[in-house]
């Protein structure tokens, strides 16, 4: 697979996953009991929880996408401020 592909279809498990985690953590937060529209509690309490695996799953696959990348802005970062300090 392409790494284009592999970081575009990652960045959007990402986007979706936070979504949804986003939506159902505001359902459960403000409706306090009950049901929402034709979710159960525990249906909205579930998809959040899968919500925020996949969430965390796909961080860790993005991070090892982008290794490169991130040593290259870490490596730049830490070389502005080297210099600053001098």
């Amino acid at each position: 697979m392409n790494i284009v592909k592999a970081r575009a279809i990652v960045s959007t498990i990402l986007i979706i996953s936070a979504l949804i985690t986003f939506a159902t953590g505001a359902v459960l937060y403000f409706v306090k009991y009950g049901m929402w529209l034709w979710f159960t509690r525990k249906f909205l309490y579930d998809a959040h929880a899968l919500g925020g695996l996949i969430m965390g799953i796909a961080v860790i696959i993005h991070l090892f996408i982008n290794r490169r990348m991130y040593k290259m802005e870490m490596k730049a970062l830490m070389s502005k401020r080297q210099s600053k300090e001098k």
